[in-house]
């Protein structure tokens, strides 16, 4: 039976209050902050729906190419919160009035030896191409959608910003610390790494 595209009920939670978070997250730092939410309450809960969806369509594509990728190779992958992270995030945003955007909410968590929903034992082993694909994936998904926003649709304020923050996830990830996707792409392939931070460099720019 193929799993790939199985989802847990503790996944699509977990992808839930993450993708709220983020929506809260890059929304406090364009309305003047935290005070500014306070002043235009409902103006501000308009934009954070908005936001929130734009962030759906741009955080939500990253994580699910991990997720597919690791599992079309046989691994067992699901996105898991990082409640600590969350929170960091959450604080720093408030305390920065949303200047500095901390996108780690969480991440998929890929398992190699694993008893699938049959009863059957896997022991799955990933060769660093394989991890290197994996998680160069998600990024590759943020640079393509952002991509085909500033190509298709120039000058319209939506695909912008959605493409921004499609820009800026994959520019974050692509950042050579662990436990971000940059540190895994440069340990399997510097050139690699090279074009992809290169890439959403090169689109933030243009935006």
């Amino acid at each position: 039976m193929n799993y790939l595209f199985t989802f847990t009920k503790k996944e699509i939670h977990d992808i839930l209050y993450s993708t709220l978070a983020l929506g809260f997250i890059f929304s406090i730092g364009n309305v003047g902050g935290v005070f500014g939410a306070l002043s235009d309450p409902i103006g501000y809960l308009s934009f954070a729906i908005l936001l929130t969806v734009i962030v759906g369509l741009s955080f939500i594509p990253h994580e699910l190419m991990h997720k597919f990728t690791a599992m079309k190779y046989g691994a067992w992958a699901q996105y898991e919160m990082w409640k600590k992270g969350l929170m960091f995030a959450l604080v720093l945003a408030i305390i920065t009035n949303g200047s500095f955007v901390f996108a780690a909410p969480g991440a998929v968590m890929i398992y190699t030896h694993y008893r699938d929903q049959q009863g059957m034992m896997h022991n799955v082993r990933l060769t660093k191409r394989q991890n290197g694909f994996i998680a160069s994936a998600g990024v590759v998904a943020n640079l393509t959608i952002a991509g085909a926003c500033l190509l298709l649709a120039p000058g319209n304020s939506i695909a912008i910003t959605i493409a921004y923050i499609n820009s800026f996830l994959a520019m974050f990830n692509m950042i050579p610390i662990p436990p971000l996707d940059g540190s895994k792409v440069i340990w399997w392939s510097i050139p690699v790494w090279v074009v992809l931070f290169a890439a959403s460099l090169g689109l933030q720019a243009m935006i």
